[in-house]
């Protein structure tokens, strides 16, 4: 049984007539009769009752027509799914990411634009180290990692840098230069500062003395924190200073000046990561959303970034 002779089936006996439904369904009688006639052989069944021009139901084929319905309802719903899933709008995406790409709104605007245009998409979260994003974009645990630092294994990995923003200076709004117009690397030797934990990423703090150091100044280290909204709290408190990325301006919190440091050479690089020889639909989409950002300029301060195109 196919799900074409239910289809004449449901045809012929919703008309009640053989000529009409071929007509309805755009082929000739005579296959349709041959149809009805097969698939009744089939079944082992009576379907429909012959009277003159006209048939009508059996009642074992008013029985079949009610599960015929049904089966070709199931069967359509199951092939617009699968086309929903085809184009990426019915399924899954689960997303690694770290703290600055939600800092720059990179992240909440493409998840804006991605949940208007996909809205039966599932989308799940997940804040993590860049290490352990690629661990899990390994094991597939993700679809798509937001990173600071790219995986070591390139060959199994696309990417693309998605963020670039310069530091800035966070100070008390009481510091003696708070008030200053520009900083230079002298004013901030030997000052009190607040930085990540070492034991987080021990090339990162590596990274951040050696450019302070070529920049003409070395940072006095008294407190490691692993947070954002914890380090502005201790630098609004006069404990230290620090440094972040730019887009934390939008987010001042009362008590807390930022100052531009131009001379410093970092710069807090985000990059999308993705399988390559896994790039699913629903993958190409979300990075079709990033790549609208950029196309509007709806991008996080201090960013610059050329589009992407991706083939879909």
């Amino acid at each position: 049984m196919e799900l074409q002779q239910l289809r004449y089936f449901v045809a012929v006996a919703e008309t009640e007539h053989v000529a009409r439904a071929a007509e309805r369904l755009h082929i000739s009688q005579s296959p349709l009769s041959r149809q009805i006639r097969q698939l009744e052989a089939d079944l082992g069944l009576q379907l429909f009752e012959r009277i003159k021009q006209r048939v009508r139901l059996t009642p074992a084929g008013r029985a079949f027509l009610v599960e015929a319905r049904e089966l070709l309802e199931q069967a359509s719903r199951i092939e617009a799914r699968a086309r929903q899933v085809g184009k990426g709008e019915m399924c899954s995406l689960s997303i690694g990411y770290c703290e600055g790409v939600i800092h720059n709104g990179r992240l909440p605007a493409a998840l804006r634009r991605f949940r208007a245009n996909y809205p039966r998409v599932s989308i799940k979260l997940a804040a993590m180290r860049s290490a352990e994003q690629a661990e899990a974009l390994e094991r597939s645990a993700i679809d798509l990692a937001l990173v600071y630092n790219l995986p070591a294994r390139t060959d199994a990995f696309a990417s693309r840098l998605l963020t670039r923003e310069p530091f800035v200076l966070a100070l008390a709004d009481d510091h003696p230069l708070a008030e200053r117009r520009e900083l230079m690397p002298e004013d901030l030797d030997g000052m009190p500062w607040i930085a990540l934990p070492k034991a987080i990423n021990p090339a990162a703090r590596e990274r951040f003395l050696a450019a302070c150091v070529a920049s003409g100044f070395r940072p006095d280290i008294q407190f490691e924190v692993a947070h954002v909204a914890t380090t502005l709290g201790l630098v609004s408190a006069g404990l230290g200073a620090a440094i972040m990325q730019s887009s934390m301006r939008r987010m001042s919190p009362p008590g807390v000046v930022f100052k531009p440091m131009q001379w410093l050479p970092l710069a807090v690089e985000i990059h999308v990561v993705w399988r390559a020889k896994a790039q699913s639909t629903v993958v190409r989409r979300f990075l079709d959303a990033l790549d609208a950002l950029d196309a509007l300029g709806e991008q996080g301060e201090g960013v610059d970034l050329a589009a992407s195109a991706f083939d879909c």
